[in-house]
């Protein structure tokens, strides 16, 4: 994303949303924000794994690392 519809996002521009299918029920879907940077060479398919972030006290919504990154 490189313009955020969401107030609280600005600061972070750009990110990448991603469309995550979970491996334990198949065809249940979810976006979220990869936390990893826009940069990261990415593939269709690629494993992620689940982490959450801290948007203000109390609010942690779900996002996404590539699976096996250091």
């Amino acid at each position: 994303m490189r313009r955020s519809f969401l107030s609280g996002f600005d600061e972070i521009l750009p990110y990448v949303i991603v469309d995550v299918e979970l491996a334990e029920q198949p065809e249940l879907r979810t976006l979220g924000r990869l936390l990893d940077g826009p940069d990261v060479p990415l593939a269709i398919g690629a494993a992620v794994q689940v982490a959450f972030e801290d948007r203000e006290p109390g609010v942690s919504i779900p996002a996404f690392t590539l699976a096996g990154r250091p």
